[in-house]
């Protein structure tokens, strides 16, 4: 090979690199990386659900979990669950805690009580919570039901 083929050569392999290592970049970017506020470190936000199935007036199977608390052991963030909705609440409430669990591409809580959730990068979010199905005596057994919802940040 002559030296202008080369020097060509050369430049075409240098060309074909240069466009790699920036689509490489650029392909990184845009592909989904940890959810941004709704790991432990971003407290407080809060989380609207709905149990799966449920009529648009069954104030019941509506709730609300602000996480918002903090304190000691293997569950150490609180979340207050209110029923209901702000327009329409609901007598009644308790305090589940959770425990952070893994952030990519979702962040994954689990609760005390056996309960998942799973919040994803758009702010929607599912969660199995452990309870008895809706309707069921005292007695009956505890399974996880199903909430769909959405979670946001503070404004």
């Amino acid at each position: 090979m002559g030296g202008s083929n080369q020097t060509l050569l050369s430049a075409a392999i240098f060309l074909v690199i240069a466009v790699v290592i920036i689509s490489v970049r650029d392909i990184t970017e845009a592909l989904p990386g940890a959810v941004d506020g709704f790991g432990p470190d971003a407290l407080p936000f809060a989380c609207d659900f709905t149990r799966d199935g449920t009529g648009a007036d069954d104030m019941d199977a509506r709730f609300t979990l602000i996480f918002d608390d903090t304190r000691a052991g293997d569950f150490p963030h609180c979340a207050t669950l209110t029923r209901g909705t702000a327009l329409r609440p609901r007598s009644g409430g308790e305090v589940l805690c959770f425990a952070h669990l893994e952030g990519r591409p979702q962040d994954l809580w689990g609760d005390s009580a056996g309960g998942s959730l799973q919040i994803f990068g758009n702010g929607g979010a599912r969660y199995a919570k452990h309870e008895r199905a809706p309707g069921a005596d005292a007695f009956a057994p505890t399974g996880d039901v199903a909430y769909a919802g959405s979670c946001e940040r503070p404004k």
